[in-house]
């Protein structure tokens, strides 16, 4: 049995050998901050951090990014050492074993499952603001449509699609960027002013302030994907952790940035703070106020093509994951067909039904707000997961593998300031417990790993390299997302 999933693992390997040292700095930078997505990220976060920090939401957005660039430092000493596009997975298996990888894996797989579903909600939401005039209900058909360019462009083959990914994130950020200066130039609502970054102007106090950080990491989800391209990086092992850093760096100048801009053209007021939450597109109601109008359309289309991006890539992402399960009889064969364009089309489809029912049936029921708001705190607690894992493996891996470059303040300090600042905010989200239903959540997070432990330790008796082999599937889907921007 053993020999034969080791047959299994070299063929599904070369089926996926990759172009080695073919993109510089740039390059890579580039395609990390393009799976951030920064329209998204902002339009997303500020809907959702405002409602938790208020005024305080650059303030917010700020500490996001500094808890980032600490577990950047992190992920880049991992990199310069194991320059693989196993990414996670790998640096916690090579530390803790196949077990923990195993964790990491479902921790991965299961967030992106979350973030699909939560980009058609948020998607319809955002575009049925643009025209109140159409009704509520009418967010589900722009979800649709959504998913349905999204996935038939996955199926008929999209390489010249996804080049164009890296024109539209110079596009949008640049968009959004003129348009936050110019509101600042302007002074906002009420003028220039540092209470955005007083914990004080929070909504509801240091807890609401918490909470709101878990916002603000879902909004850099993404940042460390340039460790998913180890494999075709000239140089990896300096230009991954450049990159890591980087794109953390600048993105998140962006967002604090942009948050400002938001913050202060709505006011800093409790009223005009709730209008902010409250407004169905926010960004397009500034857009025609300091923008005369004319910089409207152009905000709006800079959000729409973030959003196609980023769901062509998840539908990329996930349906060659389920493809790679079902050649390999982890899930039923018939995932594992592909048609005359190279696509797995049967995959494809089943992540786009998945997608459709949780998108709809959970919109419908809560509002799509509402709900992708819940999506994207879930997702993000199993991503600080990961992060928690990579922060407390990092000393011994260094320890074990490599003492004599071990480093106390780089080794030991840095990833324990990582740490600490995770633990931190999870400790705001959980004393006091934020409101329902954000807290069960939590719990769903601690169910999900406990029940994965406890699943890699059944499998691991019953067949270990077929547990690895999962394990490594599971974790490919961020690798896969930067694979088919790269192509």
């Amino acid at each position: 049995m053993a020999e034969a999933t080791d047959a299994r693992i070299k063929a599904n390997a070369s089926q996926t050998d990759l172009e080695r040292h073919a993109i510089g700095l740039p390059a890579v930078t580039a395609q990390s901050a393009a799976l951030i997505g920064p329209a998204v990220g902002a339009v997303a976060g500020i809907a959702f951090v405002t409602t938790f920090a208020g005024a305080a939401t650059p303030l917010a957005f700020l500490i996001g990014l500094v808890i980032c660039l600490c577990i950047a430092v992190v992920i880049g000493e991992y990199a310069k050492r194991l320059p693989s596009a196993g990414s996670f997975y790998t640096y916690l298996t090579q530390t803790f074993g196949a077990k923990t990888g195993f964790v990491t894996g479902v921790l991965l797989f299961g967030a992106y499952l979350l973030l699909f579903p939560f980009q058609l909600d948020f998607f319809g939401n955002f575009v049925a603001g643009l025209f109140p005039s159409l009704g509520s209900g009418v967010w589900v058909f722009f979800s649709l449509a959504l998913i349905a360019v999204s996935t038939t462009l996955g199926i008929l083959g999209i390489k010249p699609s996804l080049r164009t990914g890296l024109i539209g994130l110079a596009f949008e950020m640049s968009v959004l960027t003129i348009f936050s200066l110019i509101i600042i130039f302007q002074g906002g609502a009420h003028g220039n002013t540092l209470q955005t970054f007083n914990p004080a102007s929070s909504l509801h106090g240091n807890s609401g302030l918490m909470t709101a950080v878990v916002y603000t990491i879902f909004a850099f989800v993404g940042f460390e994907s340039a460790t998913t391209l180890g494999d075709e990086a000239i140089n990896p092992r300096k230009t991954i952790p450049r990159s890591v850093l980087l794109t953390t760096l600048v993105v998140g100048v962006f967002f604090v940035v942009v948050s400002y801009a938001v913050t202060i053209g709505y006011g800093t007021s409790v009223s005009e703070i709730k209008a902010l939450g409250a407004a169905p597109a926010p960004f397009n109601t500034l857009a025609d106020h300091f923008g005369n109008g004319v910089l409207s359309a152009f905000v709006n289309l800079a959000v729409i093509s973030s959003f196609i991006a980023l769901d062509i890539v998840t539908v990329i992402a996930l349906s060659r994951v389920l493809w790679k399960m079902g050649k390999d009889r982890l899930l039923p064969s018939a995932l594992a067909k592909v048609n005359r364009h190279q696509s797995p089309w049967v995959a494809s489809l089943v992540a786009c039904v998945f997608a459709v029912v949780v998108s709809v049936v959970g919109g419908e029921v809560w509002q799509p707000l509402n709900f992708a708001s819940w999506l994207s705190y879930f997702a993000t607690l199993f991503f600080i997961g990961a992060y928690i894992l990579i922060s407390v493996g990092l000393f011994w891996f260094i320890w074990k593998g490599y003492r004599n470059e071990f480093s106390w303040w780089r080794h030991g300090l840095l990833p324990l300031v990582s740490l600490v600042s995770v633990g931190w905010v999870l400790w705001g989200n959980i004393h006091p417990y934020p409101p329902a239903p954000l807290y069960w959540f939590i719990y769903g997070t601690v169910a999900a790993i406990i029940l994965s432990i406890l699943f890699a330790v059944y499998q691991d008796r019953k067949d270990h390299e077929r547990m690895l082999f999962a394990g490594q599937l599971m974790a490919d889907v961020e690798a896969e997302e930067s694979n088919a921007i790269e192509e």
